[in-house]
């Protein structure tokens, strides 16, 4: 067992033996190709076009910014795509930006860190970096790079300058829980210059308190963006359950939070604890990397227990913060005689490794058999093929089906609960809550008469499956839709389907009608 174990470390986990740059041009090579078919696939969705559509708002950036507030997210994301579509122009600035980050991030891991290829080869080949963070155009691959960044320029930057402050502070305007790795990232930073100085006041604390400044006020930027929000409709319900009761567990048990995410939620809360606190302990040579770890782990715990709700590219922050700490601490973990804890340590990022890769193969496999995460290329592939549609008035329902078709269509979208022009839904309990198929109809044909345009109507509910005066839950807890017997006749006698789609990753996919 032990020879096993020392086998596994000296190929997985042993400091990199050259600096060729040819192996490494291959791996970033390989990753280009992959990383290049999936981009070739996917199919823009709502929250990717949502913040293209914000970013794009208001006459000058003050403008934007103005909108932006409440959205629930900082401002670097949409400053980086109102830049590059002033220099192109074009919405495809949405996926340029997202691979350019991607790549500069990737290629940070493969010729700046000190991790051997076999482990880089696992971390660049991971959902992460391979689909997630790259492919998919959010602004959580930002926090990943920044994070890595970090890590490269620590050991020069530790003790001088404030190149680390504006890292942190750029950090911090990336998204939430990129802020919160922020109050990690300071307490490592902390804790390493009193382990190597000492607790007396010298010139690297002067500097470090400079830096934490400048890093502090990125966070308060990034929560007087986002605070408060509009969208209150995300924020949790706590009419039937105890937020003390869920913050007590969340640190406990993190494993049940969203941070299962990042095991596709297939193990049990208490497993993925487990590799989450063992994650952790291979930091232990490196105490300071370790206790930040920990406060990281328990800090975004607590956050989706008590906060919000997040999915896998909220979770995958906090693993690059710890692939960051791995980072930082690499030499005195390699060096370190092993020990009990370390290895288990190891042994468990090596198992959160292994599932993110698994789950980059399945990305992979996705992309070649055809899965999309929207039907909105269809829709545009289908407009672009009936020129009596290119002026057509879109309205669907639910409303945000509509979020994602700016980005491959022209025609003018309309809300119909909020009754106005716009492809921005606003995620509010305050307005109106519930309508009915009816509603639709009745204002496609105003919608009709007063513009004088063709009207297509998405519906996400298939009217030969739905049952008659049922609710349907419209997510979020937010909006609910329903139609009656007789309006499901009615809307088919004013109507004509068009186009069935077949079904999405996600729920944006829909039935298209015209209006008669």
């Amino acid at each position: 067992m032990t020879r096993s174990l020392q086998i596994l470390d000296d190929w997985l986990f042993a400091p990199k033996r050259d600096r060729r740059s040819w192996p490494d041009l291959l791996l970033l090579a390989g990753w280009i190709a992959l990383v290049g078919f999936q981009i070739s696939r996917h199919v823009m969705w709502r929250d990717e076009v949502r913040a293209l559509t914000i970013a794009l708002d208001g006459d000058d950036v003050i403008a934007m910014l103005r909108g932006l507030h409440g959205e629930g997210h900082p401002a670097l994301w949409y400053l980086l795509l109102r830049g590059a579509h002033a220099a192109v122009g074009r919405v495809e600035v949405l996926p340029g930006v997202a691979f350019a980050i991607g790549l500069v991030t990737v290629a940070l891991l493969i010729f700046r860190s000190p991790f051997p290829r076999p482990l880089v080869l696992l971390l660049i080949t991971g959902h992460a970096l391979l689909f997630e963070y790259v492919v998919m155009a959010r602004n959580y691959g930002i926090s990943a790079l920044f994070l890595f960044a970090i890590a490269a320029c620590y050991p020069v930057h530790r003790d001088r300058g404030v190149v680390l402050g504006v890292l942190l502070f750029l950090l911090a305007n990336t998204n939430v829980v990129g802020a919160i790795m922020v109050g990690a990232l300071l307490l490592f930073w902390l804790l390493d210059l009193l382990e190597v100085h000492g607790w007396r006041w010298s010139p690297h604390l002067t500097n470090f308190v400079v830096n934490a400044i400048i890093a502090t006020i990125g966070v308060a930027i990034c929560a007087v963006t986002m605070l408060p929000t509009y969208n209150d409709a995300a924020a949790r319900d706590w009419s039937h359950a105890s937020p003390l009761t869920a913050a007590i567990l969340s640190l406990v048990n993190p494993g049940a939070t969203s941070l299962g995410a990042l095991f596709a939620n297939l193990l049990p809360g208490i497993a993925g604890s487990a590799l989450l606190f063992g994650a952790t302990l291979g930091l232990l040579p490196r105490r300071p990397a370790f206790l930040a770890a920990i406060a990281a782990l328990l800090l975004t715990s607590l956050f989706f227990a008590v906060a919000a709700n997040g999915a896998y590219r909220h979770a995958a922050v906090f693993l690059c913060f710890l692939i960051a700490m791995y980072w930082i601490g690499w030499s005195k973990i390699t060096a370190a005689s092993a020990g009990l804890l370390p290895a288990i340590g190891l042994i468990s990022l090596l198992l959160v490794l292994a599932i993110q890769t698994a789950a980059g193969i399945n990305d992979l496999r996705n992309a070649v058999s055809g899965v999309v995460a929207s039907r909105s290329a269809d829709l545009g592939r289908l407009i672009a093929s009936r020129p009596d549609l290119t002026d057509a008035i879109i309205l669907s329902e639910p409303e945000y089906l509509v979020e994602a078709l700016p980005y491959y269509v022209k025609n003018p979208l309309y809300l119909a609960r909020d009754h106005r022009f716009r492809s921005v839904v606003i995620f509010s309990r305050k307005g109106r809550m519930d309508s009915d198929l009816g509603e639709t109809l009745r204002l496609a044909r105003e919608l009709h008469d007063t513009r004088g345009a063709p009207v297509i109507i998405l519906l996400a509910y298939r009217l030969d499956e739905i049952t008659p005066d049922q609710t349907y839950d419209e997510g979020k807890d937010w909006r609910t839709f329903h139609a009656s017997a007789a309006e499901i006749s009615d809307f088919r006698a004013a109507t004509t389907m068009i186009r069935r789609f077949d079904p999405a990753k996600t729920d944006e996919s829909f039935d298209v009608y015209l209006l008669n």
